[in-house]
């Protein structure tokens, strides 16, 4: 090659080069922002915004319940303090519908605890420690942090009062002495609590970024109300106790896995992600069906002393009817956790391929048009 060709080409590179080089690099950031979900056509700003009020709103909302509870408590201690109790049994409990009222206050309670974790404790933790710039990654992160806060307590609380219960491990007890209507204070606060939970997760759900599986999300969290609450009235509380507690071990399970995920532990995520399987098999498919067949078969020769009776005054009785209600209704859980585990087991096709646990279940927003 000629001296001046080596020059005009050197020169030609020269200025080229740079260009490549602008190019290549904003490839890379447009990569990078597609993997740590910074991409423009997602806003998360307003879900943010949505938190702060929650905060403000919900604060403001127990500090007037409070104050009215101060100079007019015949209005506000509906609100406050559990009603029915028995006067003859102090410490135990009735149901009625006045309960409705403490629901409410647990729901408001749920909004500002969860809206302050996330703005104020879980997203600093994912920027300061976890170096997260996405606001995407930090509101999946302080997401599944507020989930695996509120599951464990769930969890903890609920396995407590099992372990101290006549029907611990004891699947018989569960039916025996039908209707239990003399729930002690920790037990009601419980049960309430939990209504209150998934109240507020159908509007958390709705508040939300839409997710692929918004609808299945939706249906079991309708099924779920209905299932807790009608329990509730039907005092079938020891069942409720038990499917809750083997639902919410499963998902302080995945919502770990997947803050790791976040973190950038995709190894220590695939662990998880095996052991979460396994308990989410063992626990949603196996011991709730088995509690399932269970009610279907014992409820009939358990609770015979409880069965309605035409022209007889009973609190509660049940019919075939009640029951096989209750039994589509579990039958109808169980079909959409099918759903998702077909959708897991996708990822572990994915983690044995090596290319690392993926969620299909959830945790991504539907693409837009």
């Amino acid at each position: 090659m000629s001296a001046g060709l080596r020059e005009r080409y050197t020169a030609q590179s020269a200025v080229s080069s740079p260009t490549k080089d602008a190019t290549l690099e904003k490839k890379q950031q447009t990569r990078a922002r597609s993997r740590t979900g910074s991409s423009s056509k997602h806003n998360f700003q307003p879900i943010s915004m949505v938190d702060r009020y929650s905060v403000l709103l919900s604060t403001v909302l127990l500090a007037l319940l409070f104050v009215c509870n101060s100079y007019y408590p015949r209005y506000a201690k509906k609100f406050i303090h559990l009603q029915y109790e028995y006067p003859e049994i102090p410490g135990k409990y009735d149901i009625g519908i006045d309960d409705g009222y403490i629901v409410i206050t647990f729901i408001v309670i749920l909004c500002l605890v969860r809206s302050f974790l996330l703005e104020f404790v879980l997203k600093p933790i994912g920027r300061n420690r976890f170096q997260m710039t996405s606001v995407k990654a930090l509101q999946r992160f302080g997401e599944q942090g507020w989930s695996m806060i509120y599951y464990l307590f769930s969890w903890s609380f609920g396995f407590c009062l099992y372990y101290q219960s006549p029907y611990f491990f004891n699947v018989d007890h569960i039916y025996i002495g039908w209707p239990h209507d003399q729930l002690s204070w920790l037990f009601k606060t419980y049960y309430l609590s939990q209504i209150a939970s998934w109240f507020h997760q159908i509007i958390v759900l709705n508040v939300e970024e839409r997710r692929k599986d918004f609808w299945q999300m939706f249906a079991h969290h309708i099924i779920t109300v209905i299932l807790t609450t009608g329990s509730y009235c039907y005092y079938f509380t020891r069942i409720g106790n038990v499917i809750l507690i083997l639902m919410d071990i499963v998902d302080v399970l995945l919502s770990f896995a997947k803050m790791l995920k976040y973190c950038g532990y995709s190894t220590l995520c695939d662990y998880m992600f095996v052991v979460f399987l396994f308990w989410w098999v063992m626990l949603r498919h196996v011991v709730y069906n088995y509690l399932t067949y269970q009610t279907w078969i014992k409820t009939s020769t358990l609770m015979t002393d409880a069965l309605c009776v035409e022209g007889v005054t009973q609190k509660r009785c049940w019919t075939p009817t009640i029951i096989n209600i209750f039994i589509a209704l579990l039958a109808g859980l169980q079909v959409i956790t099918c759903i998702w585990m077909y959708l897991i087991l996708k990822v572990l096709v994915k983690v044995v391929k090596g290319v690392g646990a993926e969620d299909v279940r959830s945790d991504e927003e539907e693409d837009e048009e």
